[in-house]
C-alpha cells in the first residue's frame, strides 16, 4: 500500500474518538480518493480489497463499516474496474445524508423545554438535536464525560452552540441525574442480530438507570448498523490500552469501550427508515438496509 494511503488507514484504523459514522465517512473518502489515482493500474482491485478488508477487521465493532466493506467488497467482484469509484461515491452520498435522514425522523422525539440524556459522540444525536434546534427546541442535555477519552465533552460543546443547555456529568453520576431527565437518547455502533444494542461503555449503566425510574432509552443511527451475523453471545469486546485509565498501574485494570444494552432495555431504534421498535423490527432493519445500500 502506498505511504499516502497507509497513513490515513492507520489513523482511521485507531480513531477510538471520532463517531462511528466520521469513521465511515473516513473510510470512503480513502475509498474514493484511491480510487480516482489508481482505477487505472494493475492491482487496482485487490489493493483496494486489502484497504477495505484492513479496516473493516481494524475496527470491527463498528458495523456499518463492515457491513459497507461488505458492498464494495462484493461490487469490486462484479463491476468493471472504471465502476468501483462511481459505485463508492453513491454510497458515500448516501452515508452523509443518513444522519440527516434519521434525524429528520427523530427530531420528534425531543420536546421544547424538556431534558435528556446522551453519552459520548454521535452524529445521528448531535444532528437529531441539531434538527430540534431548526425547529426552535430548547432543551437541557445531561451529557455524561466518556471516560477515558471524554468525547462528551466534545458533545457538550457541539450542542452549546446549537443554543441548547448541556450538563456535563461523570459516568458514574448518571444514576443520580436520571431523576431529572425525561428520556435519553444515544447512537450505536451496531445493533445485533437479537436486538442488542453495542454502544460506547456506560451505555448500560444509562439504559438500567432509566428502565428503574420509568424514564425511555432511544437508540438513533442506521440500518446499516445491523449486524445479522452476531447476537450478544458472539459479541467480542476488544480491550484498549490500561494507560488510558490510569498511567503506569502498579496493579491489573481493564479498559474497554464498548456496552451491550439487552433489547428489553430499549425504547426504540430510530433509523432513516423510520422508528423500529427492537421486538418487532430486525427484519425491518435487514430489508431496509438492503433496499436502502444493497
Amino acid at each position: 500500500m502506498k505511504a499516502e494511503y497507509l497513513d490515513r488507514a492507520n489513523r482511521i484504523a485507531t480513531d477510538n474518538v471520532s463517531s462511528a459514522q466520521q469513521v465511515l465517512k473516513d473510510t470512503l473518502d480513502l475509498l474514493l480518493d484511491f480510487c480516482g489515482k489508481n482505477s487505472g493500474e494493475e492491482g487496482f482491485i485487490p489493493e483496494l480489497n486489502s484497504i477495505a478488508s484492513t479496516l473493516s477487521n481494524a475496527q470491527a465493532q463498528m458495523s456499518a463499516l463492515s457491513n459497507i466493506c461488505r458492498l464494495i467488497l462484493s461490487a469490486s467482484s462484479r463491476l468493471p474496474a472504471a465502476d468501483i469509484g462511481a459505485y463508492i461515491s453513491v454510497l458515500r452520498q448516501k452515508v452523509g445524508d443518513a444522519s440527516a435522514r434519521t434525524a429528520v425522523n427523530a427530531a420528534g422525539l425531543v420536546t421544547d423545554g424538556r431534558s435528556y440524556a446522551t453519552l459520548s459522540q454521535s452524529e445521528f444525536v448531535m444532528k437529531t438535536f441539531e434538527t430540534a434546534a431548526a425547529e426552535g427546541k430548547t432543551v437541557t442535555v445531561y451529557v455524561m464525560e466518556s471516560r477515558p477519552l471524554f468525547e462528551g465533552r466534545q458533545s457538550a460543546r457541539a450542542l452549546k452552540a446549537m443554543g441548547h443547555h448541556p450538563v456535563l456529568v461523570s459516568d458514574a453520576a448518571i444514576g443520580f441525574f436520571v431523576e431529572r431527565i425525561d428520556a435519553a437518547l444515544v447512537g450505536a455502533d451496531a445493533v445485533l442480530s437479537d436486538g442488542t444494542v453495542i454502544n460506547k461503555i456506560g451505555s448500560y449503566a444509562l439504559a438500567a438507570a432509566c428502565a428503574a425510574s420509568g424514564k425511555e432509552f432511544h437508540t438513533v443511527t442506521s440500518v446499516l448498523k445491523y449486524d445479522p451475523e452476531k447476537d450478544a453471545a458472539r459479541f467480542l469486546n476488544r480491550e484498549e490500552s490500561p494507560h488510558e485509565i490510569f498511567p503506569n498501574p502498579e496493579f491489573e485494570v481493564k479498559n474497554v469501550y464498548f456496552d451491550k444494552v439487552p433489547p428489553d432495555l430499549v425504547t426504540s431504534v430510530v433509523t432513516e427508515a423510520g422508528d423500529i421498535p427492537p421486538a418487532l423490527g430486525l427484519a425491518k432493519l435487514e430489508t431496509a438496509m438492503k433496499e436502502l445500500y444493497g
